[in-house]
């Protein structure tokens, strides 16, 4: 549907689709479509407006199960943000794994995912 709202109305009038399917869609579907809007933003050059969507997707995001959305975000800030930017990115990644730390030991035995240290997701 996004590709088709594109090539009628231009790339930047996807916004409010994206942005309706995130406030909409579950939680992991919401993450991936944070993802691609993010990115869809950092090729406008949007690189505060791609930084805010990163920072909305997160609390959707578990940082030890969905390794590649908070490296996809590190990367971001080495190359476009700034070392308080990059600090803020951590400083929400630990608030974040803090909530997430809340889930009970049977739910994180339902994962589909591998649960990975900071340390092996940034060496991937």
């Amino acid at each position: 549907y996004i590709k088709k709202a594109e090539s009628y109305y231009g790339v930047t009038r996807t916004r409010e689709i994206h942005e309706v399917a995130i406030k909409n869609l579950p939680d992991k579907e919401a993450q991936q479509m944070s993802l691609t809007y993010a990115t869809m933003e950092k090729k406008l050059g949007e690189v505060d407006r791609a930084r805010a969507i990163f920072s909305h997707g997160a609390q959707f995001t578990n940082p030890r199960r969905e390794p590649k959305y908070w490296k996809e975000w590190h990367d971001f800030e080495v190359a476009h943000g700034n070392e308080d930017t990059f600090r803020d990115m951590l400083r929400i990644k630990r608030s974040v794994q803090t909530a997430f730390a809340q889930e009970t030991f049977h739910d994180m035995g339902n994962s589909e995912a591998p649960v990975q240290s900071d340390a092996e997701a940034l060496a991937k």
